[in-house]
């Protein structure tokens, strides 16, 4: 092995190993050169804590301690720091052959250091050298970093005696660094106290996704990105596990999705983990590969032998990884690659066996009401009927609890054939593909169940009830929801918790798409359902947080925003404070209140409370709320002069209702879309879209009331700003003053003053400015008995100028002044948000970057600032994917940066 100061140049091949390199190799250990781009992320946390006494890498075989280390190596050395480096094995524990390892990596820091080196064999011989160590090195100028590779390998007494010694006596100008598989048996707690010791445990040394990516891409460049995904998934961040798995693919040509095979790994893990096992420790972890997760207890139960052994080999390195957040500190997994492989001992066992120890993990599993794992093992064991009632013995209480994603994973363990023999099971199914949104499927199965639960209980069926309500509100169906109506007037002898709070949910969504504002509000009132330990249903779309966020919307609807602000904070509290079990509710409060905060004027809190949330917000909620979320992120990107940004914004509104069939929010999608490309003078794209909104409202022309009905409300806003932009203000006018009288008639006061805006803005171009006037007064009156502000700007563009002349004339209602008054200081500051200390710097920094830039690459600048991908873009702006790449290599060009990752980080370093 070889040991020495390392100085020469890093190796160009890619290599992971867990090996020692051989003696006579070359003077420092094999690294890629790309080794700091695809680890700065702890190269950063290695040069902050460069100056720490001691620094500790521990991980598995394969995870990159020595690559890593050895880049960070060159750091240092740029640095002027000298950098001794022992490449330890298993033959160098033992005096004689540690020191002469030491003495041969120390020789090469001078002759003045390595003759005051000088060993003497005796019993006290190690002491001595690392005490003249100490010495040396506290004389030299320079730092000197002592790195020990493989340090797990020692365990001699003495020899750990002498590294002791080092730690605790060591000169200010020395660092030494371990990396090792297995915890050190050095004491580290003083180092720790003193806030000199930095560590890396496997966790931190696992790639992200990102350094995954990076990594793939240099072994296989035609990589695509799902191919990526998969490979990092697999391989969990676990450097060698990856790199084996693209070699794989690169040699056998298979791809990413068929890697699942344990025989790819298993030499492996044969030769750097199973091979130093005893035969004893073999066969207990086969067993703890049974199980998922697992800790001393169930492993115990499950090997019939003292849970010592699994602390012992956890010491061994033998990829053990924490269970998860779901479990508790002593619960362990093995690394699934690992575990894969160890599969194949567990399917070699006798089936019998299998069958028993299945048994024996499952009963130890139900013994500590972890139903999960229990459902799994009684499958396995062929226990299909205790698993079933294990499973309808679970499901209703995770649901009152808000486990929903729990409960979904709960009920898909089972198989198909076992479902359709109980209509409990088959009912929890339904709801399951409810909640997924597998809406067709779960038609179907809602269809199957009302023809075959006729005979059924009152509480069967009216949860089947509760269920096509819940589908046609995420549908967002109200006819299909009213015509259940009759079967919700009366509350069900016997109803539970959960179907009493959710038919109370149902219909107040009902009434309030009939216009029925205060009967939808009345539903919620009076004594809350609870369940038989007095407890109300709190999470869920059924939950009584969901029940008072809907009365918000009832007051939403009608413009009554302030009443809405409070409700929607007060159920995001509240829902906050219960924590995952509601996080339903909560993601419907977000999404509510962000309108609120929106047309409150406050568009910078509206963003910054949904982008914390966004994803999830999309995942889980109604489509009520997704549809309210998404006008108000595209509304604010156009608000800051990102046009671009926000038809983006729109074009993802109207992809994900077109995939999730939901039509009112296509149609909006739609329609802001026409609006964007009109204000950018692009009336060919306006009229495509309009061609679909025209299809769209042909469609569903029928509806007169509920959701549905609005997209006719959608269409005709379209067309009026058609009619505006072609110049035909008198057909304009007459669609608003039909549009006012069709909300008038429905209920939908709080767009009346936006029409009356849009209104006395035609006027104003008809030369009619006394209507125009009349019709400003009329939208002030209204907008400021409902608290509206951004409704009435964002009706048209002369918005602001009209209320700032119709102030001047309120001389005879102060109140309307003040509130035209505020409506147009609004308008005045809304674009200039307070900026913060050095804004106008970064300004001056950003316009500079940008000055270089054509128009056309401006905007893909910009587009990038959005994380779009490159075939994103090319829709957005109407180019070919190649038009796109071009100019993107023409941005980093002039931009002198590397890529796209590096300009966006640069830009919003800039502010």
């Amino acid at each position: 092995m070889h040991n020495g100061l390392v100085r020469d140049k890093l190796s160009d091949t890619p290599v992971i190993s867990s090996g020692r390199h051989p003696r006579a190799s070359a003077v420092s250990p094999r690294v890629p050169n790309a080794e700091a781009r695809w680890r700065p992320r702890l190269l950063e946390q290695l040069k902050q804590a460069r100056h720490s006494r001691c620094i500790v890498i521990e991980g598995p075989a394969g995870s990159g301690k020595t690559h890593l280390l050895s880049a960070w190596r060159r750091e240092l050395m740029a640095g002027a720091s000298d950098v001794v480096w022992l490449d330890l094995g298993a033959g160098d524990d033992a005096v004689a052959a540690f020191s002469a390892v030491l003495l041969d990596a120390l020789s090469q820091l001078g002759p003045e250091l390595a003759q005051a080196l000088s060993l003497r064999e005796d019993d006290g011989a190690l002491e001595r050298l690392a005490i003249a160590l100490l010495r040396g090195i506290a004389q030299r100028p320079n730092d000197v970093t002592l790195v020990f590779d493989g340090a797990h390998h020692l365990r001699d007494a003495r020899i750990l005696a002498a590294l002791q010694l080092l730690l605790d006596h060591g000169p200010p100008n020395m660092h030494c660094v371990f990396a090792a598989r297995t915890p050190l048996a050095l004491s580290l707690a003083r180092l720790r106290a003193q806030e000199q010791l930095f560590t890396l445990d496997f966790e931190a040394l696992r790639f992200t996704p990102e350094e995954s990516a990076e990594w793939v891409q240099s072994l296989l460049p035609a990589c695509d990105d799902e191919s990526v995904r998969c490979l990092h998934a697999l391989s969990e961040g676990w450097a060698a596990g990856l790199q084996l798995l693209c070699l794989h693919v690169r040699q056998a040509g298979a791809s990413a999705q068929q890697l699942r095979d344990a025989r790819i790994l298993a030499p492996y893990f044969e030769r750097e983990v199973l091979a130093r096992l005893s035969r004893a420790d073999r066969q207990w972890l086969v067993r703890c590969a049974l199980p998922e997760h697992f800790n001393a207890g169930l492993c115990e139960a499950l090997a019939d032998s003292p849970g010592q052994r699994l602390a012992r080999l956890q010491s061994q390195g033998v990829f053990l990884l924490p269970a998860g957040q779901r479990y508790d500190q002593d619960w362990w997994r093995l690394h699934p690659l690992l575990r894969d492989v160890l599969q194949a001992d567990v399917e070699a066992l006798p089936s019998d066996e299998r069958r028993r120890l299945h048994a024996l993990a499952w009963h130890w599993f139900a013994a500590r009401s972890m139903v999960h794992d229990a459902v799994h093992h009684a499958l396995q064991a062929g226990a299909q009927d205790a698993a079933a009632r294990m499973v309808q013995a679970a499901a209703t209480e995770m649901f009152e609890q808000g486990e929903l994603r729990r409960l979904v994973g709960l009920v898909r363990q089972l198989p198909d054939a076992l479902v359709r023999e109980r209509n409990s099971l088959r009912l929890w199914m339904a709801w399951v593909q409810v909640y997924e949104r597998r809406l067709e499927e779960g038609a179907l199965s809602l269809a199957q169940l009302q023809r075959d639960l006729v005979d059924a209980s009152p509480a069967e069926r009216f949860r089947l009830t509760l269920l096509r309500g819940l589908h046609a509100v995420q549908c967002d169906d109200s006819a299909a929801a009213v015509a259940i109506l009759p079967l919700l007037q009366e509350e069900p002898p016997g109803a539970d918790v959960m179907a009493l709070t959710g038919r109370r949910n149902l219909l107040t969504w009902i009434y309030l798409y009939r216009g029925d504002y205060e009967k939808a509000r009345l539903v919620q009132l009076g004594e809350v359902p609870t369940n038989l330990q007095g407890q109300p249903l709190y999470g869920t779309p059924f939950g009584v947080l969901a029940g008072r966020c809907l009365v918000g919307l009832t007051h939403a609807v009608e413009g009554q925003m302030i009443q809405a602000e409070r409700i929607y904070r007060d159920v995001l509290f509240e829902a906050d404070r219960r924590g995952s079990g509601c996080i339903d509710a909560g993601c419907l409060a977000v999404g509510l209140l962000a309108e609120v905060l929106y047309e409150l004027n406050d568009v910078a809190g509206a963003v910054r409370l949904l982008e914390q949330r966004l994803e999830v917000l999309q995942r889980v909620s109604i489509p009520d709320t997704v549809m309210r979320v998404m006008l108000v992120m595209g509304r604010a990107h156009g608000l800051a002069a990102r046009p671009l940004a926000s038809l983006a914004c729109f074009e993802q509104a109207q992809a994900y209702a077109e995939r999730m069939g939901l039509d009112r929010l296509l149609a909006y999608s739609l329609m802001e879309q026409v609006k964007i490309h009109l204000m950018r003078n692009a009336p060919e794209a306006a009229r495509a879209h309009m061609a679909q909104l025209d299809a769209l409202d042909a469609r569903h022309r029928g509806s007169a009331i509920g959701t549905l009905s609005e997209i006719h409300v959608a269409a005709e806003r379209a067309r009026i700003q058609q009619a505006m932009h072609a110049g035909d203000w008198a057909g304009a006018l007459q669609r608003v003053q039909t549009l006012e009288a069709l909300c008038r008639e429905r209920g939908r006061v709080r767009r009346i003053p936006y029409l009356r805006m849009l209104a006395a803005a035609i006027a104003r171009r008809l030369g009619q400015a006394d209507a125009a006037q009349a019709h400003v007064r009329e939208a002030l009156r209204l907008g400021n008995r409902l608290g509206l502000i951004r409704t009435l700007l964002d009706a048209h563009a002369d918005a602001a100028l009209l209320i700032q002349e119709a102030a001047d004339g309120l001389d005879d209602d102060p109140v309307l002044r003040f509130y035209a008054e505020r409506l147009a200081f609004a308008a005045r500051t809304q674009p200039a948000q307070a900026e913060p200390p050095g804004a106008s710097q970064q300004r001056a920094a950003r316009e500079k970057a940008f000055a270089s830039l054509s128009p056309r690459e401006a905007e893909i600048v910009q587009l990038l600032l959005q994380a779009m991908p490159n075939k994103k873009i090319a829709r957005v702006l109407g180019l070919s994917l190649d038009t796109v790449k071009w100019h993107l290599k023409n941005c980093y060009s002039k931009l002198g940066l590397g890529g796209r990752d590096e300009v966006v980080e640069r830009l919003r370093d800039l502010g």
